[in-house]
C-alpha cells in the first residue's frame, strides 16, 4: 500500500455519518444505546419456547383448581360441623328453658292447690 491509499482510507466520510446518525436528539450523550436482549442472560423460564411455557401454565392452572376444590371441601366440612354444634347448643338451651319454665309452672300449680 502506498501512503496515498492509506490517507484515502483514513479520510473515509462514513464514520462521520454514523456518528451523526448515532447521536441523540435530546443531547443526552450519557444514555446507552439500547440493544437486543441476550437470551443467555434471561432467567431460565423466559428462555423456554412458547409451547413449553403454555404447557407449564396449564399444569399450574389445573393444580390451582384442584387446590381450590380441596379448600372448598374442607370449608364445607368445617361449616357442617359448626352448624351441627350450633344446632346441638340451641337444642340444649331450649331444653333448659323448657325445664325452667316447667319448674315455674309446677310451683304455681302447687300454690293454687294449697
Amino acid at each position: 500500500m502506498s501512503s496515498e491509499e492509506s490517507l484515502a482510507m483514513n479520510t473515509n466520510p462514513e464514520p462521520k455519518i454514523q456518528q451523526i446518525i448515532g447521536r441523540r436528539v435530546s443531547g443526552k450523550i450519557w444514555k446507552y444505546k439500547k440493544t437486543a436482549t441476550r437470551r443467555s442472560q434471561l432467567p431460565y423460564t423466559l428462555r423456554k419456547n412458547w409451547d413449553e411455557r403454555i404447557k407449564e401454565r396449564t399444569e399450574r392452572e389445573t393444580m390451582k383448581k384442584l387446590e381450590n376444590e380441596l379448600k372448598e371441601e374442607r370449608l364445607a366440612e368445617k361449616m357442617k360441623k359448626r352448624e351441627a354444634a350450633l344446632k346441638k347448643k340451641r337444642t340444649l338451651e331450649e331444653k333448659e328453658k323448657q325445664e325452667i319454665s316447667d319448674r315455674i309452672k309446677k310451683k304455681k300449680k302447687k300454690k293454687r292447690v294449697k
